[in-house]
């Protein structure tokens, strides 16, 4: 469903599977999941599918603004961006996005739930709940 120009932000615990989720979100993109690493350390992997995908890491940072590391570029652009983290973005709530919290349900589990923020991703969910 994803068209291009997508913020996700994704929210969890360490270990709750954000990176898993992003491999998910890759194969959508016809990208093969291996090539989805934790850029945890490199913050910021480019991949070329279907659409671009940009997958950002926050973790290593206590706070960042949208003109650290070139952000905005990689935000607001035609790819989708998914961003783990995205909590330490500055004015992050002010941002139009899909947020993606990600729970342990058990141990072996997760919950996931989807909020939008902006009109496009209230339609982007409205579509999911239509499948």
């Amino acid at each position: 469903m994803l068209e291009g120009g997508e913020l996700l932000a994704l929210i969890g615990d360490l270990g709750a599977g954000k990176t898993c989720f992003v491999k998910g979100l890759a194969r959508g993109l016809s990208l093969r999941e291996e090539q989805i690493l934790s850029p945890t350390f490199s913050m910021i992997q480019e991949h070329r599918g279907r659409l671009p995908l940009y997958h950002i890491d926050l973790y290593r940072l206590e706070a960042v603004a949208l003109d650290d590391l070139g952000l905005r570029e990689y935000l607001f652009s035609e790819a989708v961006a998914a961003v783990e983290w995205f909590e330490r973005l500055r004015d992050a709530e002010n941002l139009a996005r899909l947020s993606v919290r990600i729970s342990y349900a058990t141990a072996n589990h997760r919950s996931i739930e989807f909020s939008a923020s902006g009109e496009r991703y209230a339609r982007l969910i409205e579509r999911l709940r239509l499948g």
